[in-house]
């Protein structure tokens, strides 16, 4: 089976097709996330009724009540990454530099919630391995959040270095962030939480001075 790929937002109708997705499953967890406020613990199916979405549609994107919740309780620690990428950048130089910021940010968080997001990754392994056993598709219980966050800071660098590279630039970023990267760091090389962390915003700056040239300075 294939396993479903993000693909650039560039990509016309199947650019929209993702779009999509990402608002239907994001419609997902804000119901759930307002049943949770009202003091309910919501199942998929309670969190679908309340977003206006099919049971097999929001099965899709949640399989167990468990990775829906788990989302949720990730989503909420990082709302303040959300407003950061939120902010307008001036300039190329800005950009690069908000999103050096949000990996930063980012990865200092899972560090700090190390266990958490061990867990988190755990379940969607879980998740994978059981739909494969099934002959199921792999199901889409992830956002792609820190691919959206790159392609959104980074949009004024387009200009200069265009669609291809930036597009190249977010996915090496991608690599860098989130408990994919620091578990290679911190389980296979050893390192500190510190050291990871020094390791992915070095690597982040060589991927953008590859990228831009000239250090990654833009101007």
């Amino acid at each position: 089976m294939t396993i479903p790929r993000q693909p650039p937002t560039s990509a016309g109708t199947a650019g929209g097709r993702v779009n999509q997705k990402q608002r239907t499953r994001q419609a997902i967890v804000d119901a759930a996330v307002t049943l949770m406020d009202d003091g309910n613990t919501p199942t998929v199916a309670q969190a679908a009724e309340a977003a206006l979405v099919s049971r097999t549609t929001a099965y899709r994107y949640f399989p167990t009540q468990e990775s829906l919740l788990l989302e949720v309780a990730l989503h909420a620690h990082v709302d303040d990454l959300e407003a950061l990428v939120a902010v307008p950048v001036g300039d190329a130089e800005e950009a690069v530099e908000r999103a050096l910021d949000v990996l930063h940010r980012f990865n200092e968080r899972v560090l700090d919630e190390e266990v958490r997001y061990r867990n988190a990754m755990r379940v969607y392994q879980e998740l994978w391995f059981d739909a494969s056993a099934a002959g199921d598709p792999a199901p889409v219980v992830r956002e792609g959040r820190r691919a959206r966050w790159f392609r959104t800071v980074l949009a004024p660098v387009r200009e200069r270095a265009g669609d291809d590279a930036v597009e190249r630039l977010v996915l090496g970023l991608c690599v860098l962030a989130g408990m994919e990267a620091m578990t290679a760091l911190r389980d296979v090389c050893r390192l500190s939480p510190g050291e990871a962390l020094a390791v992915t915003d070095w690597a982040a700056r060589a991927l953008v001075a590859a990228t831009l040239g000239d250090g990654g300075r833009t101007a």
